[in-house]
């Protein structure tokens, strides 16, 4: 099969990359006030589901539209079924381009815009393995869908929708993470903390407002705070806040915009709240900057809490729940969202856990942590962590596809992220990134070269062959 795929995709990837390019020109981020029928996440996502349908059907293959909220591309019949699960909805742009986000731009071997590689590229990337499967004549024994979803990034409503209407897939894949393959994906709890602060009455630089992040599982790359300047003038906060640059290597600016009042600015680097570690959380410096200034009435222990027990930390330690496995590696912390409107503050956190940790204890913890400064925790959501063993057939024959493709020995691992996988029986992440390469998945200028785009095409038309083929 190896040759007639290579010149399959030699001759069919100018095709996919335009078909990527349309894709990627929506702005699909979830606008819950725009939803309506048929389109339950807003119209940007469901005109780019419409759209992936028809270059689908264009391609041959049969497609159903499920109410908005996902798609399936089918193909094949047999005794089971194969599932590969993609997502067409993105997180929000967020700063920091150099490339138009919603477009798709070639720079240096690389393709650049939001989604590229989670998830419309591999969606894209996935439908021309299925193409090349069927145009290389391989016989299948099982039937193979592709499904496309359009909520991953906010709750994984469309699965459940999905489940409600037919049945979940026997077997399979999503091509959202990494190679050779994961088998284990942590578990996750959203925690609102809160704290009615009664104003900022008495205080020397009083916090009227603090703004950071959209979204929990990103790692906020900007944050700013807007402080009166009573107690201290702009040009003495600017003199604290380039210590502070100096000393630990921050990004902080302040600048007047009233009488009185001033806006402090953090500039840090978007990441996955799985991988904080590659990001800088913009939300972590600001509050230590307030807490390092003394500025607050209300807020002042709030933020100095905050600032002290997550602050640029994105393993838990210092609240208390840092823990790691062999199977399943470290727990993940991201500060994600912080607002404060001059007496409410809140923030969430995106926690991954490991499979050895307790949901129920971390909450506990956190709650006795944050006690003394009188916040208030609430769980938002949660997911149990989702574990297919590493000798299943299905967990051995995407190793062998990625082998065989690569020449590189595969393995299974696990990861913080959280993909459709773990809302179906026996699947299981499988690419797009290859090891060693920087996930740049919720980053400004996210990117994939194109010539591993073209690899990721090969492995997995390899994985449906040896999974779904006759021959298998």
């Amino acid at each position: 099969m190896d040759q007639r795929v290579d010149c399959w995709i030699d001759e069919h990837g100018e095709q996919m990359v335009r078909g990527l390019q349309k894709c990627l020109s929506y702005r699909t981020v979830k606008d819950s006030a725009a939803a309506k029928p048929g389109a339950p996440f807003g119209p940007a996502i469901a005109d780019c589901l419409e759209n992936a349908l028809a270059q689908a059907k264009e391609l041959g293959f049969e497609t159903k539209n499920l109410d908005g909220y996902c798609g399936c591309v089918d193909f094949g019949e047999g005794e089971e079924q194969l599932g590969i699960l993609c997502h067409l909805d993105v997180v929000p742009a967020g700063d920091g381009w150099t490339a138009e986000p919603f477009g798709l731009t070639l720079r240096d071997g690389k393709l650049i815009g939001r989604g590229v590689i989670d998830d419309k590229g591999p969606a894209l990337a996935a439908l021309y393995a299925l193409r090349c499967v069927r145009d290389a004549g391989i016989e299948l024994r099982d039937a193979v869908r592709l499904v496309l979803g359009c909520d991953e990034e906010s709750g994984m409503t469309d699965m459940v929708h999905y489940k409600a209407q037919t049945t979940p897939p026997d077997y399979g894949f999503s091509p959202d993470a990494e190679f050779p393959v994961i088998n284990i994906e942590k578990g996750g709890i959203g925690i609102l903390l809160s704290k009615n602060t009664g104003g900022e009455g008495g205080a020397g630089i009083p916090v009227h407002s603090m703004t950071a992040g959209e979204r929990p599982n990103v790692v906020p790359g900007f944050a700013k705070a807007v402080v009166g300047t009573n107690g201290a003038s702009p040009e003495e906060i600017r003199a604290s806040l380039e210590a502070l640059n100096r000393a630990r290597g921050f990004k902080l600016t302040v600048e007047p915009i009233a009488a009185g009042l001033a806006e402090i600015a953090a500039a840090g680097l978007s990441a996955h709240a799985s991988t904080p570690h590659l990001g800088v959380n913009a939300a972590g410096m600001l509050l230590i900057a307030l807490k390092e200034l003394g500025a607050g009435g209300g807020s002042r222990d709030a933020i100095a809490a905050l600032a002290d027990l997550i602050g640029l930390s994105g393993d838990g330690k210092e609240l208390g729940i840092a823990i790691e496995d062999e199977l399943s590696g470290k727990l993940t912390c991201n500060l994600g969202i912080l607002r404060y409107d001059g007496s409410h503050l809140t923030a969430q956190l995106d926690i991954r856990y490991p499979l050895s940790a307790s949901e129920e204890k971390l909450c506990g913890q956190i709650a006795m942590a944050m006690s003394q400064a009188r916040v208030a925790i609430t769980r938002l959501y949660g997911h149990a962590p989702h574990h297919v063993p590493a000798d299943h057939r299905l967990v051995r024959g995407l190793i062998k596809a990625y082998s065989d493709v690569t020449g590189k020995k595969g393995y299974a691992f696990a990861i913080g992220g959280g993909t459709y996988s773990r809302c179906m029986p026996d699947t299981v992440a499988f690419g797009p990134n290859f090891p060693g390469d920087i996930d740049t998945c919720h980053m400004p200028d996210e990117n994939f070269s194109l010539e591993k785009m073209m690899l990721s095409i090969r492995i997995m038309a390899h994985a449906i062959a040896d999974l779904a083929g006759r021959e298998s």
